[in-house]
């Protein structure tokens, strides 16, 4: 067996949904399922979806506020008042901010722009940097990106004699900021069909009303920002990333074609490219220095400023990751040097940790760990800690922190992450209350992760026009996921390694009518997981290797289950202590071996013991042995018989490893002589009535025509049972000895069964050890098409699978 690192949770889909779906609109039938998985079971609302064309925006009109605004800058743009866009220093911000300068360059406005510091101004608008706009002669602040909270500050430019628009599209507070216009489509009573815009796409409509067009000339900026935001690529977002994307492919864009380049995006740029990409480096400005930078490369319409603009953002990437991983390790070993302490909840704190980075800290630690997570940068000079918190589904992280609202002078966010300023001294307090919630409101299966399975396929339905069929789902993201699929009924044909240093591996899955090549990342582990005939079930992303002008299937593997009992075959004489490194580091492990000195560090957390002393203790506490899940045997038992007790003991192991080889039965004839064989040794006693050993040995050998190790064997056969007798190398035959069955004796029986043990684990072959051992268990073995794969009669085993990201 080996257990999932992840819940498999399929989505339930309505299957007249999908057929009215697959017919209405000429779709494969999985394609249909996924549109149902994605809530669009009406025909008109799934077909707008594959179109996603900008007839399909929605009026930009419909939200509230939005004529008032319009109006306003229309006349700023008339009188040649002076226009300041507000905006923020994440890419969102930065997106929004240059898609209106953009604009507004095009119309010819004294336009500008302000991005915050996010070490000495932090988030939002401030009053400092409003004091300074209308100094400064501004007339109109428009904000993106934030000033949905912004109730002082709004009331700040009025007394300034500033008008001031926001656009914004975070949750808003009780109060709403009084200005001439507040556009949110998350505002209350506001009538616009979609709430779910990015900060970008708010201004994007703006623009578009502005315009009275949709503006295509900033399109890749509103991907870009919708992208890295993270909002539902659903609805009005899908449109705006297929076009955006569509025009980013066209590198139409000075500085965006130039960031691509010293990326090394050479091929076609999907929504993976500006996740991963080109948004990491655009928030790595506001991250370690100001995001002026970033704003700066994507308003050049210079090529040689856009590379080296791009270069430098470049640069700050890296300083970032590396500034994230030092933090990362620093909170990692504070989380694993008390793991009681954030077992249900993590809360990291130190000084001189940049709050630029924190949050991409806490997501790693999420990531590592599987639980809800506050990283905090605390200011020795303030006594103030500002945080970062991520979440896991189940737990709503602003709810939480609202329950702590005494000790969070500020804080905001959403259910999956947020920000928070509090006291340094209160920080163990809000642990304390925070590690509390986490009890009441989650189960231990909450912090398993959930993977989604959209559909459940076999090899043989796995086709190349299918995953072409797929990818009219793209872009995929946040609220389009990728679709993830759950292979079954396959054998495992073939497993190898790959790459220079041998460290992803390449599954061949087989159900008998066809196969399909199912690849690992960074996954070499998995060849020492499965066996060679598992039967294996793999969750994985459907996509299409090209190579030497060929164009197959392949499955990008995600997670993967085997759900029967596995068998691995590690016999033979060679040194296994690398092979077993792993397996002692696992508590569930127990090694078996009668040699002391092929003993393992016992110091390991695996579980250590004998061949005589498991006899000896199983009778005593025979419970002890239920919790293991995997045996491994370093040499043979000494009977079948004790093997086969302590296969029925160990009730739950998933896993039997035999790890010995014929070396360690040196000792044990490869066949036991038989009865015709003892009479004719023994008759050739009788005649001359006394052997000297060694010296005699030959000579039996010659007359007897027996090995010289089964002679002596049969010789301490015959002392055992009174037929001859002697002390040192002289052995004289007893004259009318009692009759006696062979079996009377010892080393007869021992040799017996140690044939036995021989014969049924140490020189079979593979196949005929799991039929064994299968049988033993009393589970069904079920052999293949191409004559693999063992599977249980509980093959769906509902116990809570292994997470592999325990504290």
């Amino acid at each position: 067996m080996l257990r999932p690192k992840t819940r498999w949770q399929t989505v339930e889909a309505d299957q007249a949904s999908c057929s009215t779906l697959a017919d209405s609109l000429g779709v494969h039938p999985v394609v249909a399922r996924l549109l149902v998985n994605r809530g669009l079971t009406e025909v008109e609302s799934a077909r707008r979806f594959l179109r996603a064309d900008a007839s399909d925006l929605h009026d930009p009109f419909l939200m509230d506020g939005m004529e008032e605004a319009v109006d306003r800058v229309r006349t700023a743009l008339k009188r040649n008042e002076k226009i300041l866009v507000y905006g923020d220093y994440d890419a969102d911000g930065v997106s929004s901010t240059a898609l209106m300068m953009t604009v507004f360059r095009r119309l010819g406005a004294d336009a500008h722009y302000y991005i915050p510091n996010r070490f000495r101004e932090g988030y939002g608008l401030n009053k400092e940097a409003l004091a300074k706009a209308k100094a400064d002669g501004v007339d109109l602040v428009i904000t993106v990106d934030t000033g949905i909270s912004a109730v002082e500050e709004a009331a700040y430019a009025r007394e300034l004699g500033l008008d001031l628009i926001i656009t914004d599209h975070h949750e808003p507070p009780d109060a709403i900021p009084e200005s001439l216009a507040v556009i949110n489509p998350k505002k209350p009573n506001c009538p616009y069909p979609f709430d779910m815009l990015a900060g970008v796409g708010v201004a994007f409509k703006l623009v578009q009303a502005l315009l009275g067009e949709v503006p295509e000339e900033v399109w890749e900026l509103a991907a870009l920002g919708t992208i890295a935001d993270l909002v539902p690529l659903v609805d009005e977002n899908r449109i705006i990333t297929v076009g955006g994307l569509r025009r980013m492919n066209q590198r139409r864009h000075v500085g965006l074609r130039a960031l691509m380049d010293v990326s090394g995006i050479r091929g076609e740029v999907g929504s993976g490219h500006v996740g991963f990409s080109l948004g990491p480096r655009i928030n790595a400005s506001g991250r370690l220095d100001s995001a002026v930078h970033a704003v700066e490369l994507l308003l050049t319409q210079d090529d040689e400023t856009a590379y080296m603009m791009a270069n430098q953002l470049d640069q700050m990437n890296r300083e970032r990751q590396q500034l994230v991983e030092e933090i990362f390790e620093e909170a990692r070993a504070m989380v694993e040097a008390d793991p009681d302490a954030h077992r249900r909840f993590i809360v990291v704190a130190s000084p001189g940790w940049n709050v630029g980075v924190i949050g991409i800290v806490a997501s790693r630690l999420v990531e590592r760990y599987y639980r809800p997570t506050i990283v905090l940068g605390i200011d020795e000079e303030t006594g103030m800690a500002k945080g970062s918190a991520r979440s896991i589904e189940g737990l709503d992280m602003y709810r939480a922190l609202s329950e702590c609202v005494d000790l969070l002078p500020h804080f905001g966010g959403h259910k999956m992450a947020a920000g928070m300023t509090l006291s340094a001294q209160d920080v163990p307090e809000l642990h304390r209350r925070l590690d509390r919630l986490a009890s009441e409101w989650l189960t231990e299966e909450d912090y398993i992760p959930i993977s989604r399975v959209e559909y459940e396929l076999t090899p043989d339905q796995v086709s190349v026009e299918l995953i072409e069929q797929l990818e009219h789902l793209a872009p995929f993201g946040v609220g389009n996921p990728t679709p993830r699929f759950r292979v079954t009924g396959a054998g495992l044909s073939q497993i190898q390694l790959m790459g220079a240093d041998r460290n992803h591996v390449k599954l061949i899955l087989s159900d008998g009518n066809g196969t399909l090549d199912a690849v690992g990342f960074r996954m070499k582990e998995l060849a020492e997981e499965v066996t060679p005939h598992a039967r294996i079930e793999v969750l994985g992303e459907l996509q299409i290797n090209e190579w030497n002008n060929k164009r197959i299937p392949q499955l990008l593997i995600r997670d993967v289950h085997v759900p029967h009992v596995q068998i691995f075959d590690w016999r033979g004489n060679g040194d296994k202590r690398d092979r077993l490194n792993r397996l002692l580091a696992d508590p569930y492990t127990l090694l078996l071996t009668s040699t002391p000195e092929k003993a393992p560090d016992r110091d390991q957390p695996a579980a250590w013991v004998s061949w005589d002393e498991w006899e000896k203790e199983a009778k005593m506490a025979p419970d002890r042995w239920s919790e293991f899940r995997r045996l491994v045997l370093l040499e043979p038992p000494p009977s079948l018989q004790t093997w086969e007790r302590l296969v029925l003991t160990l009730l739950h192991v998933e896993r039997f490893y035999f790890a010995f080889g014929d070396a360690e039965m040196d000792d044990v004839l490869l066949k036991t002589p038989d009865r015709e064989g003892f009479k004719q040794l023994y008759g050739w006693l009788l005649r001359v009535q006394s052997v000297r050993l060694p010296r005699d040995l030959q000579r039996l050998q010659k007359m007897t025509g027996l090995s010289k190790r089964m002679i002596s064997f049969m010789l301490r056969v015959f002392q055992e049972l009174g037929f001859v007798d002697g002390s040192g190398d002289y052995l004289r035959v007893v004259p009318k000895p009692a009759k006696r069955p062979l079996h009377t004796s010892d080393s007869y029986r021992r040799q017996i069964e140690r044939e036995r043990v021989m014969r049924q684990l140490v020189y079979s072959s593979y196949r005929e050890l799991c039929h064994y051992v299968f049988d033993l268990l009393g589970l069904d073995l079920k052999i293949g098409g191409d004559e693999n794969g063992f599977q249980r009669k509980d093959s769906r085993d509902s116990r809570l699978p292994a997470t592999g990201y325990s504290v």
